[in-house]
């Protein structure tokens, strides 16, 4: 979650960088040639580096976790990840860092190498291998000194498996991800994942905990997209989370702006309420005042266009980018955008906004006639309930004075 700022300043300068590289070539004079190839320089040195940013800050969330220090531990984190990684040979400037391995590719192995540097330092220092200062000295100096034996211990142990044993970290886990990775872009674990979210919050479970498993698959995506698109060459992934945000989970999941849209003409009170109350949330994919206030959650009667809503329009959006009539997202903009405006600015495609506006539309024509039949079921119940309160009720006969007792 840390780098995902860094990969949306970096998609602010691709934006900027494949604005001008679309002008035509009469117009591009050496200076704008130059400043289209320093707008492409930020995306380099932030998505293309992002498993340096991944590595420090998932071990600064696992050392504050372990309450450990969380300067020192994630530093020598870091080193132990570049010690992993290991030097590029350079022609003219001697080494360097390779592109391949600090880049999207490395991000698993980056994951592995934090997780495992901070526990092994964290052992370290159940195990008291740590060199202690007298109190008297400034705790900025004593926390340096404590952590040179568990930071050595972290380095040398990636050293010995990398350099010694010859075991690649970075490029092995590459390997081994590649599957997952490929099966991410497939049509069937994409329909596969929309039908796991949905089902979830049909049983009033967030599915943030599936979301987060695959965070990691979505993050290697969309910078490989970015770093792609940066080198002049098509977006090689057509499934990151921006594919489900702009052309799927239009206003949240199950499509939830198709829902808002359809409940503003609804007849109920109940329903016309919350339509109003949810578009504007739906309009920027928030979907809990619609989910929770029709309510969708543990409602049978919303249930089939919950799920099958976002199964077609998976189906329809993966069938258009792997056809290659829609190019894929490589941008990583904000996900509150609007989906028009997100799918424009992710893609550059305005073929993009053709794709979204359809999906919205098979969405309605999904979701109408199970919200119709819902509204008038709701219209019947409230005009039921309307009928009970002016409804008399039984009670004593009024009299003109007080009731005389009857004498036998």
């Amino acid at each position: 979650m840390a780098a995902l700022p860094l990969v949306l300043i970096g998609s602010v300068f691709l934006l900027l960088g494949s604005f001008l590289d679309a002008l035509p070539a009469d117009w591009k004079s050496d200076r704008l040639k130059g400043l289209i190839a320093a707008c492409y320089l930020p995306v380099r040195m932030l998505s293309g580096a992002i498993t340096l940013y991944v590595t420090f800050g998932t071990a600064r969330s696992l050392a504050r976790h372990f309450q450990l220090d969380e300067l020192g531990v994630p530093l020598m984190a870091l080193a132990s990840f570049l010690v992993a990684v290991g030097p590029a040979p350079l022609k003219e400037l001697g080494w360097g860092l390779p592109g391949e391995r600090i880049g999207p590719g490395g991000l698993f192995g980056a994951f592995v190498v934090a997780l495992a540097s901070v526990r092994i330092q964290r052992l370290a220092i159940v195990l008291r291998w740590t060199i202690r200062m007298p109190g008297s000295v400034p705790e900025v100096i004593s926390k340096s000194f404590a952590s040179i034996i568990p930071g050595f211990v972290s380095v040398a142990t990636v050293w010995i498996w990398v350099h010694g044993f010859g075991l690649d970290l970075v490029g092995g886990l590459a390997e081994l991800a590649r599957p997952l990775i490929q099966a991410g872009d497939s049509l069937p674990f994409v329909v596969l994942l929309v039908l796991v979210d949905s089902v979830l919050w049909l049983l009033g479970v967030h599915p943030l905990a599936i979301m987060a498993a695959v965070k990691p698959m979505w993050l290697q995506m969309i910078t490989a997209n970015s770093d792609a698109v940066a080198a002049g060459m098509p977006p090689p992934h057509l499934a990151p989370r921006e594919f489900f945000l702009w052309f799927v989970w239009q206003g949240g999941s199950g499509t939830a702006l198709a829902l808002a849209l359809l409940l503003l003409r609804a007849r109920s009170a109940q329903l016309k309420t919350v339509g109003r109350i949810g578009f504007v949330p739906a309009l920027f994919n928030v979907n809990e005042p619609l989910l929770f206030g029709a309510p969708v959650v543990m409602n049978p009667r919303l249930a089939i266009p919950f799920v099958v809503s976002p199964v077609l329009l998976a189906t329809t959006a993966w069938l258009a980018l792997h056809h290659g009539l829609v190019r894929p997202p490589s941008k990583g903009v904000l996900w509150t955008l609007p989906a028009p405006v997100g799918a424009w600015l992710d893609t550059g495609d305005w073929r993009a906004v053709v794709l979204q506006m359809a999906n919205l539309g098979l969405a309605v024509l999904v979701w109408w006639p199970f919200v119709r039949a819902y509204d008038r079921s709701l219209v019947v119940s409230e005009a039921a309930a309307e009928a009970a309160k002016g409804a008399p009720t039984d009670a004593a006969p009024v009299t003109d004075g007080p009731a005389r007792s009857e004498v036998p």
